[in-house]
């Protein structure tokens, strides 16, 4: 390179040397003015401030630091945090803040876990319960209470994270135990302890024992609030705290003792001598204690629409008992008072039973049957004693302090059965009958046979109704006429009261049997009995075999009786179904001989024999029935007699016969 070129190119590189150390320099200046305005306030500020006193610029510049600072502080605590519960966290009293979720999880298993094991202690007043975790399958949630733990300044609104945070460093958060149980076994629980809690209101009322009358005291009520203490039971089970103070409120009442005073002075002063009660010339006098019975209460609305005393009181009890009451309001009851009256049930069977004079008794309507027709004897109307007019007379009378005098007043009353009622029944003809025959010679069973004829006539079997003889007739007793007569009993005839009613059983089956309705129950003697119809027999006794056939028509069916001294006639009376009825008998079966028992009798000839009880062959029948309508068979019924074989017990005579000897003539 020449001369010339050297030098050029030293020109050159001093150039760019120079304009390198202008941009460097152009730089630093703007650096520094960058700098200048970093380091403080803008001029403008900075001019501001220096115009303004000490006080009011820290006033300014110290929020602006406090704030920069807290930022700085909850930046370093996020940044510490990440990934772990916020400081300051605890779960059921257990310190987790700090920790891993997992970490947590196990501090809160074993301080938890350990916990459980031990028993709850439910108390109210006096009463007290001793439950454990095992009662209600109860659990801890650990992995529930881990993540609400781990929730704490990281759920809501910045600010309200930020408030989270800052408060878990000022004063621990304290997060409620989470524990889960089965839900049939707690609400059993809960509601055994409510059954012996939970009482309701008792109001004031008037007791009267004789002719002495006082005030039973009225008792506010209790109402455990079952959803509180479910929810308390479950945190205790996992918290430090081992015992639940049952939370109740407490029921008012309406009535108070102050609201039954007036009804004590009233009741005193109705049973403060005897009453009488006159109709036309008649009276007659009941006593103070006839009188007493009479006597009820019931509460009425007061004169003034006023708070109940103790009502009032008792809201105020419940709203300041474990918290707040259920509605926290305590604006009282409605209030009642207690009121004295005489109540006309209770005084009508003694006023009846002696005014009954006073008019006349009503007649119902009456079926009269007569050669297979059936007329309405018509019901009539009576007049009796207004025992609810009477009740409210004497209430007046009794309670006003005059005369002791009350006038009876009677009003109509009406039979149970009119005469529209009986028509409307449907009997109108006679749609069976039987007759069957007995000895009239044997008095005691005849009257037995008309004694129980008499209870039968005039039963009335409702449409589709079920007759029981055993039910309508009732025990055959000494007290209803019955007598000690030949009866059936384990297969021999014996003396039994009634004996001789299953002449009137065998007789209205065999009405039955001859109407078509349906039998539902019959069964035959033990024995067979020759001078009843074949197979068609019957059998009752009360607390054993019964005799049952239903209704099926569409109307009313009446049972009609009519008997002499040796026969008995049963009807039956309603609408006639139009049934047709047929019967066949069959032949005998099972022929089994009778037994014989004898018994060697002294006192009879020899080879004399005297039968003192006529045995009788077992032997089995069976009868059917065919009913039909309009040609069409309904039903077809067999009724199987099966009759057991009856011993024959006879004397036999062994007493020697003695011959007279004969002697030869002498020649």
């Amino acid at each position: 390179m020449n001369e010339r070129e050297t030098h050029g190119s030293d020109v050159r590189t001093a150039s760019r040397v120079a304009e390198v150390g202008s941009a460097r320099a152009r730089r630093r200046t703007a650096s520094g003015r960058r700098a200048g305005r970093s380091a403080g306030p803008p001029r403008g500020l900075r001019r501001r401030l220096a115009e303004l006193s000490p006080a009011k610029r820290v006033a300014i510049v110290a929020p602006t630091l406090l704030v920069a600072l807290l930022l700085a502080v909850l930046g370093v605590e996020a940044a510490a945090s990440v990934g772990r519960i916020h400081p300051g966290v605890r779960v059921a009293g257990v310190p987790v803040g700090g920790r891993t979720p997992a970490g947590a999880a196990e501090v809160l298993e074993s301080a938890i876990g350990t916990r459980m094991d031990d028993p709850v202690l439910v108390a109210f007043e006096d009463q007290s319960w001793s439950v454990e975790a095992t009662h209600v399958a109860a659990a801890p949630q650990i992995e529930d209470m881990t993540e609400a733990a781990m929730a704490v300044g990281r759920t809501g609104d910045p600010w309200t994270r930020v408030k989270e945070r800052a408060s878990a460093w000022l004063a621990p958060v304290e997060l409620p135990p989470l524990v889960a149980a089965d839900p049939e076994a707690l609400r059993s629980l809960v509601a055994t302890i409510d059954a012996q809690v939970s009482r309701p209101p008792q109001d004031a009322t008037v007791i009267i024992d004789g002719t002495t009358a006082r005030i039973e005291p009225a008792v506010v009520g209790v109402a455990m609030r079952l959803a509180d203490v479910a929810n308390m039971l479950l945190e205790s089970f996992a918290s430090e705290t081992r015992q639940v103070s049952v939370p109740v409120d407490f029921v008012p009442v309406q009535v108070t003792d102050a609201d039954a005073q007036q009804a004590l002075e009233d009741a005193q002063m109705m049973m403060s001598g005897p009453v009488t009660v006159t109709y036309d010339d008649a009276q007659w006098e009941f006593a103070a204690d006839e009188i007493a019975h009479w006597i009820k209460f019931r509460p009425i609305p007061a004169a003034e629409d006023t708070a109940s005393p103790l009502g009032a009181a008792a809201a105020s009890q419940s709203a300041s008992a474990e918290g707040s009451s259920a509605s926290g309001e305590t604006t009282g009851t409605p209030r009642l008072v207690l009121e004295a009256f005489i109540d006309s049930n209770a005084a009508s069977a003694t006023v009846t039973a002696k005014v009954g004079e006073a008019g006349r008794p009503p007649a119902d309507a009456q079926f009269k049957v007569g050669g297979g027709s059936v007329t309405i004897i018509p019901s009539q109307d009576g007049v009796g004693p207004d025992v609810e007019a009477l009740a409210r007379e004497l209430t007046q009378t009794l309670t006003s302090g005059g005369p002791r005098t009350v006038e009876l007043r009677t009003m109509r009353v009406a039979p149970e059965r009119t005469t529209a009622d009986a028509e409307a029944m449907g009997i109108k003809e006679r749609i069976s009958t039987y007759t069957t025959h007995f000895d009239s010679g044997n008095k005691p069973r005849v009257n037995n046979i008309h004694t129980l004829a008499d209870a039968l006539d005039g039963t009335l079997i409702p449409p589709g109704g079920t007759f029981s003889f055993n039910e309508t007739i009732g025990p055959r007793t000494a007290a209803k006429g019955y007598q000690e007569a030949p009866a059936i009993v384990n297969g021999k005839l014996v003396p039994q009261l009634g004996g001789g009613i299953c002449q009137v059983g065998t007789t209205i089956f065999n009405t039955i049997f001859e109407s078509g309705l349906p039998v539902l129950e019959r069964r035959n003697h033990s024995f067979y009995i020759s001078h009843y119809p074949t197979g068609r027999d019957a059998t009752v006794s009360w607390g054993g075999p019964d005799f049952k056939f239903k209704n099926d028509t569409d109307n009313w069916v009446l049972i009609a009786t009519g008997y002499s001294s040796s026969s008995l006639t049963i009807s039956l009376y309603g609408t006639d179904p139009g049934y047709e009825v047929s019967a066949s008998v069959g032949a005998w079966t099972n022929i089994k001989p009778h037994p014989v028992s004898e018994t060697k009798d002294p006192t009879l000839a020899l080879g004399t024999r005297v039968v003192e009880d006529a045995g009788v062959d077992g032997r089995t029948i069976v009868v059917t029935r065919t009913v039909k309508k309009g040609g069409t068979v309904l039903r077809t019924d067999s009724f199987t007699s099966v009759y057991k074989p009856k011993e024959e017990v006879a004397r036999v005579g062994t007493m020697p016969v003695s011959v007279p000897e004969t002697t030869s003539a002498t020649p």
